[in-house]
């Protein structure tokens, strides 16, 4: 490929992508779709990158790292701040795009375009019905089922998907040459084929640590069956919630990691199926302790 994407996977898309850039036939708005933590974002960022840089996103210009710090006057990102988009926050945006742009183009980096209200979305699709001259929107979102209809007809959309854990694996050892087998492999059953959660890993080496930490203690529970330590463990994870996504997130894919290796498939099929079940109940704050207890009884 022409430029230096610096990502992991999504091959198609980054040609379909470039194709369009070195054609001429870029569209005024694209839709980044797929699970969370693919690099649907990263590659949001980089598209901006390469169509604001005058030197071939050449990661070094003011435009690039003003970009890439997220500062660049013309590119305007709406970060995902887990509240909802509302019709304000659109008319602000049709204001950005009414003002005299520096630069190649006004663009607007949009996270999980889900988060709409109704009436943002509405307002918001007048403007994509007609685009200000050279204004390009770039929207990601986890769920594209939850995007209107009418959004989706009016962009282009580009599908990222999961990567299998052999090809993932391989990339990593690629890019990080120096890094242990062992680890990488741990980064490959944390990431799950979300190419974005395993560089996250790897260029975080404390958060690194916090992962294999709480896999070390996932190992041992599935290894020991004593209540009271397990109990003694969900007191603690309550009173660090933050811990508890990624206790919740290891556990299912250590136990998913066996099924896909035949060991006791039937009984951790019916494990990872309660975990799911208790997901949906924490994220509906539901009882966090008694959710987890019950999680914990229910391991094999």
């Amino acid at each position: 490929m022409k430029y230096n994407w610096s990502i992991i996977g999504h091959e198609k898309q980054l040609k379909l992508i470039e194709s369009d850039i070195l054609s001429e036939n870029i569209s005024h708005a694209y839709l980044l779709a797929g699970p969370n933590s693919v690099g649907k974002n990263t590659v949001a960022k980089k598209l901006a990158g390469i169509l604001q840089c005058s030197n071939d996103f050449c990661h070094a210009c003011p435009t690039c790292l003003q970009i890439e710090k997220g500062v660049h006057l013309d590119t305007i990102e709406m970060i995902d701040d887990k509240e909802s988009i509302k019709i304000d926050d659109v008319r602000k945006m049709i204001e950005r795009c009414n003002m005299t742009r520096q630069s190649n183009y006004k663009i607007f980096l949009i996270q999980t375009i889900e988060r709409m209200t109704t009436d943002a979305a509405n307002s918001f699709l007048k403007m994509l019905e007609e685009p200000p001259e050279r204004t390009i929107f770039i929207l990601t979102t986890n769920n594209v089922r939850a995007v209107l209809p009418t959004i989706i007809s009016r962009v282009r959309v580009m599908n990222f998907a999961l990567v299998s854990a052999g090809y993932l694996e391989r990339k990593l050892r690629e890019m990080y040459s120096e890094c242990d087998e062992d680890t990488i492999k741990k980064v490959g059953l944390f990431s799950l084929g979300k190419t974005g959660k395993a560089v996250n890993l790897m260029e975080n080496p404390d958060e690194l640590a916090n992962y294999i930490k709480i896999y070390s203690d996932v190992i041992f529970f599935l290894e020991h069956k004593n209540i009271t330590e397990r109990f003694s463990y969900v007191s603690d994870l309550v009173e660090d919630e933050t811990k508890i996504d990624t206790f919740v997130t290891i556990l299912s894919n250590v136990l998913r990691s066996k099924i896909l290796d035949g060991e006791n498939a039937y009984e951790h099929i019916d494990t990872v199926l309660k975990i799911d079940e208790a997901m949906t109940l924490i994220k509906k704050n539901v009882n966090l302790k008694l959710v987890l207890e019950n999680l914990m009884l229910s391991l094999k």
